[in-house]
């Protein structure tokens, strides 16, 4: 069985080399975190893959907040809201866990789902117009 999310350079490439190998992070720590809960993983292992996949995702928001701001991306904004409710949804999550010692497979469809939506989506538009920046 393969990987629960493969990365596709593709499909969720931004060409932007910094942005891509941070997704690419955030789809291993998922990928860790997914395994731990196929393998029955409880308690402090899944938890503490859950705080890893958490703390990146802070890290990786905090950084293409930063980009957005250096190429002057008007979307910034929306998209820094957009990454607040995110953040607000893995609290609860995290949240959950703790009181549980468990995951959803929910979460992890969520996950995917969000994750390849806003690389798709939201970062594609930051990434088209730093692109176009570069390019002028």
């Amino acid at each position: 069985m393969g990987s629960y999310f493969e990365w596709d350079a593709n499909r969720f490439g931004l060409r932007i080399a910094a942005m891509d190998d941070e997704h690419k992070t955030l789809i291993g720590l998922m990928n860790k975190l997914h395994a731990l809960h196929d393998a029955g993983a409880a308690g402090p292992a899944l938890l503490a893959g859950l705080e890893d996949l958490a703390r990146y995702t802070e890290k990786h928001f905090a950084d293409e907040e930063a980009y957005m701001a250096k190429v002057g991306y008007a979307g910034a904004g929306a998209h820094k809201l957009v990454h607040e409710r995110l953040l607000d949804r893995l609290g609860e999550l995290h949240a959950s866990c703790r009181a549980t010692h468990k995951l959803s497979e929910e979460l992890f469809v969520f996950l995917k789902t969000w994750l390849s939506g806003h690389i798709c989506g939201m970062d594609a538009k930051y990434a088209a117009h730093a692109l176009a920046r570069r390019a002028g």
